[in-house]
């Protein structure tokens, strides 16, 4: 994967080392006088970032010429650590032997500790996620700054980069309906912008097939890729080369066995940083997906994920105020979760770009009010009716499935790991983690070689939904 290391001495000279080698991120090093600016992204642009610019108008940079990032600026011996507005290009820091260490891998940094690697559980939450004890992840949407030369792992400041509503407060239907549907297309239109040949993962549901509809209306038929992913247990074939059909793009079926997930495990464990059950069955369909499509070249993949969680895809009870809160509550969660991570994908040469999690729609979807959210009893009403502008209506208005009904990954984990109770499943993958990490993270992993395509060759959820 291409990912950096940085080591910050107390005098503020700082070291480089660039992780792995991948097309689907980069990693820019800059030194300009004394300041030193390190940032892995997806670039959307050759702008260049700005000489010996204000922290403000750097951040600024970043959003423009990135679909994802994370950064590091280090001046006048401090280092400000920040993230794009859903942390999917996670950053960790720790201090070792004097030295302040930044990375893109939490892995990576492991064996600088000096110390063997503890890792958490849900119950201890070292990290957001449960990860390593000793390094800490920068949360998203925010500007951590610390001291070089210091002791200790209290930053002098921890900061929001943007504000995102605090309260949603738009009550008007046409109004919020208007809004998504602009916003969800500039997304789209922006993040395929640079493509000449764009991927899309299509469920079928309305989520992923918005983002089909929205980016054949960019790119036209020809350039557009849908592909579907099954298993034994269950899958959405039917419906969505339906759609694909009926939009003219070139489609794929490509059925996932529990074979395959055993072999992929080990490789998604290391490159995603997690263990969590929840976690992995979320993410073993993308995955997979990125595994057999992968061919050495550079592949732009976009995903509908992200909009069961913002326009409350799986309804709700409670009253508005409960909607509202399990909006934000999911949202925050998934940041923290590792879902988006890129190293998996970056390894295989893909860049996949999540229309659903920019600033811009994030913003959008969080002032819109429960009561447009869930509508007379439909669940994503106000997204559902902005996505009729481009989808049938028999896909917009499509009852909604989950991952854990769609590809059975509940099922599928059970039958690769041998057990369909939790508590077992959650030991057997955090001993394998155990075994990863045991060295501190680094060289080869078991697994992380093996094709997940295997011989077939063609989730439950943390919030019961996921990609769709």
């Amino acid at each position: 994967m291409a990912g950096f290391l940085l080591s910050i001495r107390p005098d503020g000279a700082a070291e480089v080392e660039l992780l792995g080698e991948g097309l689907g991120m980069d990693v820019l090093v800059r030194r300009d006088g004394s300041d030193v600016l390190v940032v892995q992204g997806d670039r959307l642009t050759a702008e260049e970032p700005p000489a010996q610019a204000p922290f403000d108008a750097l951040t600024a940079w970043a959003e423009r010429a990135h679909s994802r990032y994370c950064a590091v600026l280090v001046r006048e011996g401090r280092a400000t650590l920040w993230s794009d507005v859903g942390a999917t290009s996670p950053l960790h820091w720790a201090r070792s032997a004097g030295a302040l260490l930044v990375g893109t891998s939490a892995g990576a940094m492991l064996p600088l500790l000096g110390t063997p690697a503890v890792l958490g559980d849900a119950g201890q939450s070292l990290l957001p996620g449960g990860r390593f004890a000793g390094i800490t992840a920068v949360p998203a949407n925010s500007a951590v700054t610390v001291v070089a030369d210091a002791y200790g792992d209290t930053p002098v400041s921890v900061r929001r980069l943007a504000p995102l509503p605090d309260r949603p407060s738009a009550t008007d239907p046409d109004q919020a309906v208007r809004t998504v549907r602009r916003v969800l297309g500039e997304a789209v239109v922006r993040l395929a912008a640079d493509a000449d040949e764009i991927g899309v993962s299509l469920s079928g549901g309305v989520d992923s097939s918005t983002v089909t509809a929205l980016a054949v209306r960019e790119l036209g038929a020809p350039a557009v890729r849908t592909y579907t992913v099954g298993t034994p247990f269950g899958d959405e074939f039917e419906q969505a080369a339906w759609l694909a059909t009926r939009l003219g793009t070139k489609h794929e079926e490509i059925l996932f066995g529990p074979e395959q997930l055993a072999a992929m495990l080990p490789g998604m464990i290391r490159a995603l940083e997690t263990w969590d059950v929840l976690t992995l069955q979320i993410a073993a369909p993308a995955c997979f997906l990125q595994d057999h499509i992968a061919t050495g070249d550079r592949r732009v993949l976009l995903s509908g994920y992200g909009a069961d969680l913002l326009f409350a895809g799986l309804g709700g009870t409670g009253g508005e105020r409960a909607v509202e809160a399990a909006v934000v509550a999911q949202t925050f969660a998934t940041a923290r979760s590792n879902e988006f991570h890129p190293a998996f994908a970056d390894a295989r040469h893909a860049a996949v770009r999540h229309p659903y999690w920019t600033r811009e729609v994030m913003t959008a979807a969080l002032d819109i009010r429960g009561r447009l959210k869930v509508h007379e009893g439909t669940a994503k009403w106000v997204l559902r009716s902005a996505a009729a502008d481009v989808l049938p209506a028999e896909v917009a208005w499509r009852p909604k499935r989950g991952i854990h009904e769609g590809t059975a990954m509940s099922r599928m984990f059970a039958a690769a790991l041998g057990s369909d109770e939790p508590a077992v499943q959650a030991r057997m993958l955090r001993d394998m983690a155990t075994e990863i990490f045991r060295d501190g993270g680094s060289g080869a992993v078991p697994g992380d070689g093996v094709s997940a395509a295997g011989a077939d060759d063609t989730m439950r959820d943390r919030r019961q939904g996921g990609t769709r």
